[in-house]
Order: structure tokens, then C-alpha cells, then sequence
């Protein structure tokens, strides 16, 4: 009988474990992405728990609480996608959707443009600014809005969904504008960075977003109040007009953005003596309801 053969030890250890492959970009994205949206549905939740809606004081502020409300308001439920969220926003809370063109908009004779606020800075000059935008370039209102209309908008940062609706409200809007000869600029304290992020994650707008990190410029226009010993700091939604002149011509201030694009092509309009004139007819009825429209104008 032959002697046995000798056992040849295994080139690998059994003890060695093999090396896992390591992920994909794409797997890595995709478990980043749920990371992040971990993180905010905890945020929120840890939020509703820590601040039941029956016991949160009717002026705060903060940022989170706005959104909730908002959420409340229009029966929204956050995806943790800003985008997404803005445009759910936006199909629920904004009235007029503009579709036919420029002068059939301004032709509307029944329509009433939204009146603005009675606040201190109607009819005053527009406070300058210089503030940066995401690619750190400075921005300055007298020059951006040279001998044309501007629209600024102060919107609560791109953490907002609802703030950011009022920007894609613009965005989509912004040929309308273009044909007033009117240019749009939005601030917020979000940092150049984060909005630099943000625009790669969801997009561009087609105007300048600038930074405005120590509400300097957003306690001038009057949308930012700062905290005392009484009372926490306070931000509102603000949009302006201001005409070829510099002057704010219109201003709307409050907890929810201003999404009438018609009203800001309304009064942009007239403040140029661009809205059509009623034309009058031969019939005498009709000349009495378009005589008493301009009455109303």
C-alpha cells in the first residue's frame, strides 16, 4: 500500500478573508443621496416632536417653521428633493400661471394687479448693495439694474422648498420680464458656496443669486430682523420693484413667497406707460364699462 501524499498547504491562508470590490460611483451617489435625506427627515422629525403646531408662537420665524406651516397649509408632504418640492409648491399655491404671451397678459382688462404694502421704502431709492454670487463676482444694484427695472427678491435659502418655488416661478417667467426690459436679482444668506452646490445639484437660475451671509443688506430693505433679548430673529419672504430711476415703486413682505408674476408684469408695465390704452367703440354701452374699467385702472 502507497504511502499517503503529503497535504500541500493552500497558497491562501483559510483564515484570509477575500477583499470586497469596492462600490461603483453610482452605488456610493445613491447611498450619499439617502444619507442626506436620512438626515433631513430627521431634522424635520426631531423638529415636529420638539415643537408641537398648538405650541409654537404665532411669530416665529425660523425657517423650519414657516416651511411647516406652508406644508400644513396646502397639504404637502416634503420629499426631501428641493425641487421637487418647489414645484409641488408652486402647482398648489400659485394662481396665476402665465401662458399666452406679453401683450395678451397686459391686455387683461379684468384683471387687478395686487396692490403693494405701505412700507417705508415705497418711493424712496432703492438701497444699494454689493454682495456676491456663487461664482464669487460682485454684484452691485446700481449697476445691475441700470436704467432698467429691477425685481429683488429676499428668499429664506435654499433649504426653503417654498423660497425656492418663487425662484423657479421667475426662472420660468424670466422671457417676460426680458421683454419689459426688466432684470431680477435674488438674495438670501446662503453662502456663494452652498448656493454653488445647490446649482450644481438642481440647476441654475438665469439670474444672479447673491449672498448676503450677515443680513446686512436684508435689514436695510426691512425683511430681517435681528434678535434682541425679547425676541428671536425674524425673516420674511420680500419682493420689490424698483423703476428706471431707482426707486422702489412696490414692495410685498410676509410669510409666504409672492408668486403673482402678473401683478410684478403689471406694474413694471405701467411704471413704464407700456399697459395698453381701452379702446373705445361705437357702441355707447361698451364705451360706458371700458370708461369705468380706466376708472377702476
Amino acid at each position: 500500500m502507497s504511502d499517503a501524499s503529503p497535504l500541500v498547504p493552500s497558497e491562501k491562508s483559510t483564515t484570509d478573508k477575500e477583499t470586497p470590490p469596492p462600490r461603483d460611483w453610482g452605488v456610493r451617489t445613491f447611498l450619499g443621496f439617502l444619507f442626506v435625506v436620512t438626515c433631513l427627515y430627521a431634522t424635520v422629525l426631531f423638529y415636529h416632536m420638539s415643537n408641537p403646531v398648538d405650541q409654537v408662537s404665532a411669530n416665529d420665524g425660523s425657517i423650519l417653521e414657516q416651511c411647516r406651516q406652508l406644508c400644513l397649509k396646502y397639504g404637502l408632504v416634503s420629499t426631501g428633493h428641493v425641487r421637487n418640492d418647489a414645484e409641488a409648491y408652486l402647482q398648489a399655491a400659485q394662481i396665476n400661471k402665465l401662458t399666452a404671451g406679453l401683450s395678451v397678459i397686459l391686455a387683461d382688462s379684468e384683471f387687478r394687479p395686487q396692490p403693494g404694502q405701505s412700507l417705508p421704502l415705497i418711493q424712496s431709492p432703492a438701497p444699494d448693495f454689493q454682495l456676491a454670487d456663487d461664482q464669487k463676482a460682485i454684484q452691485q444694484l446700481t449697476k445691475l439694474g441700470k436704467d432698467r427695472p429691477m425685481v429683488v427678491v429676499f428668499y429664506l435659502g435654499y433649504g426653503c422648498s417654498h423660497c425656492v418655488a418663487q425662484l423657479l416661478a421667475l426662472d420660468k417667467d424670466r422671457h417676460y420680464f426680458q421683454e419689459l426690459d426688466a432684470d431680477i436679482v435674488a438674495i438670501s444668506s446662503d453662502s456663494t458656496e452652498h448656493t454653488a452646490e445647490k446649482y450644481k445639484e438642481y440647476g441654475r437660475f438665469g439670474f444672479p443669486v447673491l449672498a448676503d451671509p450677515d443680513y446686512a443688506v436684508s435689514t436695510e430693505w426691512g425683511v430681517y430682523t435681528p434678535a434682541t433679548d425679547e425676541k428671536d430673529e425674524f425673516m420674511l419672504h420680500g419682493t420689490f420693484i424698483v423703476d428706471r430711476t431707482g426707486k422702489v415703486i412696490w414692495g410685498e413682505m410676509g410669510r409666504e413667497p409672492f408668486l403673482d408674476n402678473k401683478t410684478l408684469l403689471h406694474v413694471i408695465a405701467k411704471s413704464q406707460g407700456l399697459l395698453p390704452v381701452p379702446t373705445s367703440t361705437s357702441s355707447t354701452g361698451t364705451q360706458a364699462h371700458a370708461s369705468s374699467d380706466a376708472v377702476r385702472n
